[in-house]
């Protein structure tokens, strides 16, 4: 086979790949218009153009490979004989010696090579989510917040002139009070000098959202382990819902709403998760014909679903956070101390604030997990 005949045969055999593709293209669009699944037709189509693709593309490896071979190199002692003693004719022999050609990093930091500063690129955060699941988080507080709380009282049907039996109700309350939240960071006054400004204002802008970030990995932990804040799943872990499978299915899910609205009146209603979590549910369909999946257009069974990274992986949270209490005590400051590492020639910024949160009724959250695989 010619080189020739090879170059004609791989683009017909692209032109035909290419025709296959835009078939299935065109079965896809149908679908998708229509939303509804492939028909027979349809499907066994679809199977021949894909069987046929592949047989297209082994075609073209191999023809492209046969045209990418490469050629025989001449033996120069040969090419040096035949040229001497069999065609009499006149051989050149030119040494010549390797050089390495100096590179563009003779020129590092020398200034010759110009360098465009682009804007700063910062940390990637997955949002402010406490503040997005509708908890009502009120700032300015101070000394200790207290919600006094009663049981409901019971009352008895009796017989005619019976006594009835004493009935009586609980007292309690809940409390709470802001924990210090801070964060410190020293550096010395030559990187802030030399930075222009930059330093320092990435310090200012990183502190608050660092204290967001402690924030959510508060609320939304499962386990309390030695923090002084956390959030409603830790006491739901204790009635965790195991998921029978590694995927969670709608009949799971319905039942973990439908334990959290028989005891309180839905206001804030959410779910919690991570966005793998919130991907595998966006894959799950709800039955065989409706195209419809578990997930869609960030809701789950008509609930808002809102995704983190505090949660762990493998969880979904359900809850209405109308009954998460949460808010800042006192002032936020920030402070740049310029005196304590004065020794160092350096600034100590240092910003603090107390923060604080309770769940009112527990029974307005739950917690589920899938079965590890």
């Amino acid at each position: 086979m010619t080189k020739t005949k090879n170059k004609v045969n791989v683009r017909e055999l692209a032109d035909k790949y290419q025709a296959n593709c835009e078939r299935i293209g065109a079965i896809a669009d149908a679908c998708e218009n229509e939303q509804r699944e492939r028909t027979e037709a349809e499907t066994a189509e679809y199977e021949t153009l894909a069987r046929e693709n592949a047989v297209l593309q082994m075609r073209m490896q191999a023809a492209v490979a046969e045209q990418n071979r490469p050629a025989e190199v001449a033996n120069p002692d040969q090419v040096m004989r035949e040229n001497l003693l069999e065609r009499n004719r006149k051989v050149t022999i030119q040494l010549q010696r390797e050089v390495t050609p100096q590179t563009t990093a003779a020129l590092a930091d020398t200034g010759i090579i110009p360098v465009q500063e682009q804007e700063m690129i910062k940390p990637m955060r997955m949002g402010l989510i406490w503040d997005k699941v509708g908890i009502n988080v009120r700032t300015g507080l101070s000394g200790k917040l207290r919600w006094p709380k009663h049981t409901k009282a019971t009352a008895q049907f009796a017989d005619e002139g019976a006594k009835l039996t004493d009935s009586k109700i609980d007292w309690s309350k809940l409390e709470t009070t802001g924990k210090r939240l801070g964060i410190a960071i020293p550096v010395t006054r030559e990187e802030l000098e030399d930075s222009n400004g930059i330093v320092e204002g990435v310090i200012r802008e990183e502190m608050p959202a660092a204290v967001a970030d402690a924030i959510n990995a508060a609320l939304f932990c499962v386990e309390a382990g030695d923090r002084k804040v956390y959030g409603p799943f830790v006491e739901a872990a204790k009635k965790l819902t195991t998921f029978a499978g590694a995927e969670p299915t709608r009949k799971e899910l319905l039942k973990m709403k439908a334990a959290v609205a028989k005891v309180v009146k839905l206001v804030a209603p959410c779910w919690v998760m991570t966005e793998d979590m919130k991907a595998i549910l966006e894959d799950i369909k709800v039955d065989a014909g409706s195209g419809r999946f578990l997930c869609e257009n960030d809701h789950v069974l008509g609930y808002p679903v809102f995704v983190t990274d505090a949660i762990p992986a493998g969880y979904i949270g359900f809850g209405d956070w109308s009954y998460q209490a949460a808010g800042f005590f006192g002032k936020m400051n920030l402070v740049a101390d310029p005196y304590t590492l004065a020794r160092n020639n350096a600034v100590d910024f240092v910003l603090n604030t107390r923060f604080g949160t309770v769940t009112l009724r527990d029974e307005a959250f739950v917690l589920g997990k899938v079965k590890a695989e």
